[in-house]
């Protein structure tokens, strides 16, 4: 997500405002609801809104460089990083932020000098990629579209792509989520890897792309996300970030997203662990909506049989400090290990 402070005070219109106040969500889990079919139906419906995603990405590292190839003919540069040892290895998809720098994307998760002043910024200085590494994991770390070696240039190039990809029946959001699944179906299929074993992790735009991959694919076993989870009606307040467009185009569903809210949609994930974490003042998802979700997420757990999320606040606004990572590392650690 975009960290950069807004430039005005973004407000809907009226008529929209009237528009979100009203919507009825009706694919959104209700009390007395059960989980399989509820599921079943919601996750159905976002599937149809996405581009071709269920066949696995097509590839191969050499040494730890990758290059995959997804069903829409797009491609991505990544790197594959296997722990010591003969395996077979538990296996994590990181997932990088938005941060508003387009230039890297993998890079910014490993020990590399140029990224060195954002993992400073947001991590730490902790190379999470490397840790991930450390703790007994293989880890696969790709460019989302628009960053990295896929840079075609900023803010205005993703603006014009998300709007093409709506004229064309995708959305930018949906291209990100089709990617991501078939990444995971390729690492399952990876020698050496425990194919039941494989988690994800991400901070902001990271994080919202963890909980979407656990929500859409079969691969993931456990998901943790930081600083990427509130209700719509929260983010969508006078002020807001995410009213001012820019990169909530990577958010954003067309055809289901006034079906379900946000919560909704990580719940379909909610029979398996779960972690979440935010931070206390962070401007882009506010404390009552982000505890109204985990509510929701909560309680769509206890319908599944599924364990509770394991949430908590930190103090460091819209970051990913070290303590965080460490506890999303022991968690995918006692889940997947």
């Amino acid at each position: 997500m975009n960290t950069n402070a807004p430039s005005d005070d973004p407000l809907l219109p009226p008529f929209l405002a009237d528009r979100l106040a009203g919507l009825d969500h009706d694919l959104a889990f209700r009390k007395g609801d059960e989980f399989a079919p509820w599921h079943d139906r919601l996750r159905s419906a976002w599937l149809a809104t996405l581009p071709p995603h269920d066949s696995p990405a097509e590839g191969h590292a050499v040494g730890t460089a990758i290059r995959l190839r997804f069903a829409t003919g797009a491609e991505a540069d990544g790197r594959f990083l296997l722990p010591d040892g003969p395996g077979p290895h538990p296996a994590v998809l990181l997932l990088h932020e938005h941060g508003g720098a387009f230039e890297s994307g993998w890079q910014k998760l490993f020990d590399l000098p140029e990224s060195q002043p954002a993992r400073d910024q947001l991590y730490g200085g902790i190379a999470v990629a490397e840790a991930l590494r450390d703790a007994g994991f293989a880890v696969l770390c790709l460019d989302a579209i628009g960053f990295g070696a896929r840079f075609a240039g900023g803010y205005p190039a993703q603006q014009a792509l998300a709007a093409n990809a709506i004229a064309l029946g995708w959305s930018l959001a949906g291209i990100i989520a089709a990617e991501d699944a078939q990444a995971a179906a390729w690492l399952a299929r990876q020698p050496g890897i425990d194919a039941e074993r494989i988690g994800c992790f991400g901070f902001s735009f990271g994080g919202y792309r963890a909980w979407q991959l656990a929500a859409i694919s079969p691969h993931v076993a456990a998901a943790a996300s930081v600083s990427w989870m509130a209700t719509r009606e929260s983010m969508m307040r006078p002020g807001a970030p995410l009213l001012q467009g820019h990169s909530a185009f990577s958010f954003l569903h067309p055809g289901i997203d006034h079906r379900a809210d946000f919560p909704d949609l990580a719940g379909l994930a909610a029979d398996r662990p779960l972690f979440f974490r935010s931070g206390r003042g962070d401007r882009h998802m506010p404390e009552d909506g982000v505890n109204a979700a985990w509510g929701r997420i909560a309680a769509i757990a206890e319908a599944a049989g599924g364990p509770p999320p394991d949430t908590g606040f930190h103090d460091h606004a819209h970051s990913c400090p070290p303590a965080i990572i460490e506890q999303a590392t022991a968690f995918l650690r006692l889940h997947l290990t």
